[in-house]
């Protein structure tokens, strides 16, 4: 292989380059094909030959960020109440990723590349160009809501033993805690449009009112992170482990999920202090607790402000005050406003 490419004049640098990836790819999916049928040719000569009885070898397969790697593994036969079953010990053993046959590296490099890019076609292509695999954006869908069904299963489990008092509590201790809430609403789709428009038609219905056919169905995904500050000397204000909650919820089981999120890190009797930034929302100030601080950020208080005051004069003036810190006497000059604007 090696001499047919020197002895090519025309050498490009980047088609070498995919070549030898290409190459070296191939080897690490035989290298791994060799050790999984040497490691099955071990638990078939160490099994229990009373209960397990070799029933011959079938044909597998395991994706990889290296490409498919094809294997034969020994499948036997035992009994389970006077009936005939059938396993695979390899299989057992592997403790392959919940997602089927798939490497969990490969599940990783899926999952974080779909968050980067605009859709799961456009991961898949990505996938295609930095792996030497091909993945369809079907394939990346599928891996994508079973990764999201996992995390559900996950906050509903914390959930459950949070009310039973079982959760395990956290020993990090910090004195203040920063939050951050807002909302998205997005227009929804296929399945979850049409559910959305048959609730709508049955709350009229209980109600009373008349039903009109919606142009557009939305509902609002609700994003919550929360922090421990930013790092020390860090231009771009990087944030000290975030930890994110979103989806479409209401506010109770968003902050049944951020409770149980935060006590399994933290010492929660250690927080002296906790910041919740947001745009005044009510389902925001439902998760304020009796250390919460509210405020809003820099951007929805300049959204407030460009709603509410129109003549740019005073609007100038006013956000003078807030960037130079002047808190005290933006009270004072909102006061004047009111007067002034006769609002």
């Amino acid at each position: 292989m090696f001499d047919n490419i020197v002895a090519n004049n025309n050498i490009n640098f980047n088609e070498l380059e995919k070549k030898i990836y290409k190459f070296v790819c191939d080897i690490g999916c035989k290298l791994l094909q060799e050790i999984i049928e040497k490691y099955d040719e071990k638990l078939q000569d160490e099994r229990d030959k009373k209960i397990f009885r070799h029933r011959g070898l079938k044909s597998d397969s395991i994706k990889t960020v290296m490409g498919v790697v094809e294997y034969k593994r020994t499948i036997y036969e035992y009994k389970e109440d006077e009936q005939k079953k059938f396993i695979y010990l390899l299989d057992e053993k592997l403790k392959l990723s919940e997602f089927g046959k798939i490497s969990e590296n490969l599940v990783d490099k899926i999952l974080n590349t779909a968050v980067e890019t605009n859709s799961y076609r456009d991961a898949a292509e990505q996938l295609m160009q930095t792996l030497n695999i091909s993945i369809s954006h079907e394939t990346v869908r599928d891996i994508v809501l079973k990764a999201g069904l996992k995390i559900i299963e996950k906050e509903q489990e914390e959930i459950q033993l949070d009310k039973k008092d079982k959760l395990v509590a956290g020993t990090k201790e910090i004195p203040v805690l920063f939050e951050e809430a807002d909302g998205l609403w997005i227009n929804l789709q296929g399945k979850d449009r049409k559910e959305q428009i048959e609730n709508y038609k049955e709350s009229c219905e209980k109600e009373g009112k008349e039903y009109k056919e919606p142009t557009s169905v939305k509902s609002e995904l609700k994003l919550h992170v929360s922090y421990e500050g930013w790092k020390k000397g860090d231009k771009r204000h990087t944030l000290v482990n975030k930890m994110y909650i979103t989806g479409f919820m209401g506010s109770t089981e968003l902050k049944k999920i951020r409770d149980a999120q935060i006590y399994q890190k933290y010492n929660v009797n250690k927080i002296q202090l906790r910041v919740l930034n947001g745009d005044g929302a009510s389902w925001i100030n439902q998760l304020a607790t009796k250390k919460t601080i509210q405020q809003r950020d820099n951007f929805h208080i300049h959204q407030e402000i460009i709603r509410d005051i129109q003549e740019e004069e005073y609007r100038r003036q006013l956000e003078r005050l807030i960037a130079e810190k002047r808190y005290d006497e933006v009270p004072i000059y909102l006061e004047y406003l009111k007067y002034e604007l006769r609002r």
